[in-house]
């Protein structure tokens, strides 16, 4: 009967430790996006576009609150022209679900932005899709929805 549990005992002690091992990986990978969401706040309000173009994916879109779909040149270029303008961009509520090389991040965003000359400054509900490629995450996708101020 020894001899039997103890193959058993291995492999409950190698499970303990592959799992183990991915729930420290998925941490890393949360607290990653959570940096990077911020990151890219900042990124936003700096009109810095060499961080904006570490973080997202050259594919990355965004269905903003209007319903359009925005393309990254076409964000890219809003920002540079000024015809978006970030004046303060702050997350609350983040969370992060990480699934293997790929992750979601949803919260809520407080900005003060002009689009167009226009006040669009609000909260709204957002979701990031980040895939890890080549070692490491950009966002590839972003939704958002107005909601009313809380």
């Amino acid at each position: 009967m020894k001899i039997k549990s103890i193959p058993l005992l291995v492999g409950v002690a190698f499970a303990t430790c592959v799992n183990t091992e991915l729930l420290r990986a998925a941490e890393d990978a949360e607290q990653a996006i959570k940096k990077l969401e911020q990151e890219w706040a900042d990124a936003l309000v700096k009109r810095d576009q060499a961080l904006i173009d570490r973080i997202e994916s050259p594919d990355w879109m965004l269905a903003d609150a209007e319903g359009n779909l925005v393309s990254k040149a076409k964000a890219d270029a809003d920002l540079k022209s000024g015809a978006v303008a970030f004046e303060s961009v702050h997350n609350d509520e983040l969370k992060v679900r990480v699934f293997g090389d790929t992750a979601i991040a949803y919260g809520l965003v407080t900005e003060k932005i002009k689009s167009q000359g226009k006040d669009t400054s609000g909260q709204y509900r957002f979701t990031d899709v980040f895939l890890r490629r080549d070692g490491r995450w950009q966002a590839i996708s972003t939704h958002l929805s107005r909601v009313e101020k809380r």
